[in-house]
């Protein structure tokens, strides 16, 4: 291991091991009538989809794009584990992929918790687009901008920590593999991000996040978010950079996501979200995929739910591309089951 790294691992154990103990004396807690306990956690994505290239349907069908299934230990008032397993659809891997389905581990791990603070360890959801996805709030039918368009994985082997300075501050910082869930590799190389999170006022939020990867071309993301919300109105938007994508020197990609959802009553909440992405690359290199991603996305639609388990949602797509390629439209019913 580096020197540099070695010194920044041993001053963070040190800095995690000061806010432990300050926490856990400021906290006492009997814990002799504690008796451990677990809850199921099941999500399922299912579609029914008709997708035209241009005027011509490309297909017909009904789908299932996802599964969660897991479970999530209470062992003690601040240690708790979670497993969860994902399986997924063909299309979240990369274009080469041949395989028709994948069941990965998608969270395994454990977090130690206390009023302000917080350490996971182990295969853990990742914190760049947290935030967002929960202002979004309908990822069942559309993956978050980050996630999306491949700027950042929804988990990696790591540790992350957060610590709530005031109410309205927090801040996390994250050392993960870098490589995200589906490819778990052990070498020397790591992801170091910090995201702040600041909450000015009762309905507003804003959070600012970076991270580097080190390689022999680093690569970096950086993301600027803000919030308001409501019991009827929500509208998020952020700002996004990937700098070196793929470690690939000068390959960048940036963009921005607005959405926004209105609940009409209990029941009913109609919903609505533009992406726009574009990239740029040294002068002579071929664009491969980079150019076929850009373009810009509408998405709007109904969500109906009957009851609190079952969401059901009738959408409309539409994928504007850039550099000449087919513009797509589709029409969707997506049902999500979450317990």
């Amino acid at each position: 291991m580096k020197t540099g790294q070695r010194s920044f691992f041993l001053a963070l154990f040190a800095l995690l091991s000061f806010i432990i103990t300050e926490e856990t004396g400021a906290q006492p807690s009997d814990t002799t009538r504690f008796k451990p306990y677990g809850e199921p956690i099941l999500r399922i994505f299912t579609n029914f989809h008709v997708g035209y290239i241009g005027t011509r349907m490309a297909s017909a069908a009904f789908d299932i794009t996802r599964g969660y299934f897991g479970y999530q230990l209470y062992l003690h008032p601040r240690f708790t584990a979670k497993i969860l397993l994902d399986v997924g659809s063909p299309q979240d891997l990369s274009p080469e992929s041949h395989i028709k389905r994948y069941a990965y581990f998608k969270n395994a791990n454990i977090t130690y918790h206390t009023r302000r603070f917080s350490w996971a360890f182990g295969l853990v959801s990742t914190r760049a687009f947290k935030l967002s996805e929960k202002y979004w709030n309908h990822r069942y039918i559309y993956k978050p901008y980050m996630d999306q368009y491949r700027f950042e994985p929804s988990a990696d082997l790591g540790t992350i920590v957060s610590y709530s300075f005031l109410p309205s501050l927090s801040a996390d910082l994250s050392i993960t593999n870098g490589e995200g869930y589906t490819s778990l590799q052990a070498d020397t190389s790591f992801k170091t991000g910090l995201g702040i999170t600041w909450k000015p006022a009762e309905k507003w939020v804003l959070r600012g996040y970076g991270d580097i990867y080190h390689k022999t071309v680093h690569k970096s993301v950086m993301s600027v978010f803000g919030g308001f919300k409501t019991e009827e109105l929500m509208i998020g938007g952020e700002i996004d950079y990937y700098l070196n994508a793929g470690n690939k020197q000068g390959w960048n990609s940036y963009g921005f996501s607005v959405s926004t959802s209105w609940n009409l009553n209990e029941h009913f909440q109609l919903f609505g979200r533009y992406d726009f992405l574009t990239s740029s690359l040294p002068a002579g290199e071929e664009p491969g995929w980079m150019e076929k991603t850009n373009g810009s996305a509408i998405i709007t639609g109904l969500q109906y739910t009957p009851i609190k388990y079952l969401k059901i949602a009738a959408n409309y797509r539409h994928w504007e591309a850039s550099n000449g390629y087919d513009n797509l439209n589709w029409f969707f019913i997506n049902l999500e089951i979450r317990y």
